[in-house]
């Protein structure tokens, strides 16, 4: 049997240390892209939580515990789930926000837990 490739040799083929410049390049100005849109959407998620807190504030005092009790139950849920830890954190933004609506309107934890 004979067995083809190089022995012995470390040398590139011809052409492909272009190739690797290219593919670096590329990958530097596609991270420059996105570093680029990074504020706008720092501003349009803050912007987003923002108008979620102010529905929240709208909201009555058991539909604030309701809304506590309905996001804590989808949390732990996939925290049960063995959903990944990136999703677990997203899934967390809703409960803090419904959390931090429920403690500024005053509502006292035990209200919360009964």
């Amino acid at each position: 049997m004979t067995k083809t490739g190089s022995h012995g040799t470390d040398q590139a083929e011809p052409g492909t240390e272009d190739a690797g410049d290219d593919a670096a390049a590329s990958l530097m100005e596609r991270g420059r892209a996105v570093a680029d849109q990074l504020p706008e959407a720092v501003d349009s998620a803050r912007g987003m939580i923002e108008a979620a807190q102010g529905q929240i504030d709208d909201l009555s005092d058991q539909g604030v515990i309701a809304a506590v009790a309905f996001s804590a139950g989808v949390t732990v849920g996939l925290f049960l789930a063995g959903a990944p830890r990136l999703i677990l954190a997203l899934a967390l933004l809703p409960t803090a926000i419904t959390v931090r609506s429920a403690v500024q309107r005053g509502v006292r934890p035990s209200r919360l837990v009964n």
